[in-house]
C-alpha cells in the first residue's frame, strides 16, 4: 500500500524522483500515471492500474458511463519506467493539467499515489476535514473505526 504525504520538487525535464518508501512497493514493475478528477495526477503500478480499469466492467449503470470513464483514465495516461535514480518522467500535458512546476506534494491513496500542486493539495485537504468529522462520515456508511 501506498501511505503517506511527501514533499518533493520536479526537475526542468519534469522528473520526479518517487518517495524511497513508495519504489520498494514499485519493484520493477511499470508505472501508469494518469488524470486524477480533482486536479491532480494518480499513479499506479502498471498491474494496479489493469486492475482498477476491469473493476470498471462491473460498475452498476450505464454503459456509455463506463466506457466513458474508461476514455477519460486511459486516453490521458501514459506508462512510465523509474530510471536507475528513482524518478519518473511526467509528460508536459500531465503536468499542465495538474499544475505542477516545481514544487508538487506526493500522497500515498492506498491502490495508488497522487500527485499534486501543493495550494490544490492544501485546499483538498481542508475540504478532507478534522478526525471528527471523518469518523462521523465513515460511520454514516456504517464503517465504525
Amino acid at each position: 500500500m501506498f501511505l503517506g504525504t511527501f514533499q518533493h520538487s520536479i526537475d526542468n525535464k519534469g522528473r520526479l524522483i518517487i518517495p524511497s518508501k513508495f519504489r520498494d512497493k514499485i519493484g520493477a514493475s511499470k508505472l501508469v500515471i494518469t488524470r486524477g478528477v480533482d486536479s491532480n495526477l494518480i499513479v499506479y503500478t502498471e498491474e494496479g492500474f489493469y486492475e482498477y480499469v476491469s473493476n470498471l466492467t462491473s460498475l452498476k449503470g450505464s454503459p456509455q458511463k463506463s466506457r466513458n470513464l474508461k476514455r477519460f483514465l486511459a486516453a490521458n495516461a501514459d506508462e512510465v519506467k523509474l530510471d536507475s535514480q528513482g524518478r519518473m518522467l511526467i509528460s508536459e500535458g500531465l503536468r499542465a493539467y495538474a499544475g505542477v512546476e516545481k514544487e508538487v506534494v506526493v500522497t500515498g491513496n492506498m491502490e495508488s499515489f497522487e500527485i499534486w500542486n501543493p495550494e490544490a493539495w492544501d485546499n483538498q485537504s481542508e475540504l478532507l476535514g478534522d478526525a471528527e468529522e471523518m469518523r462521523n462520515e465513515l460511520e454514516s456508511l456504517g464503517i465504525m473505526i
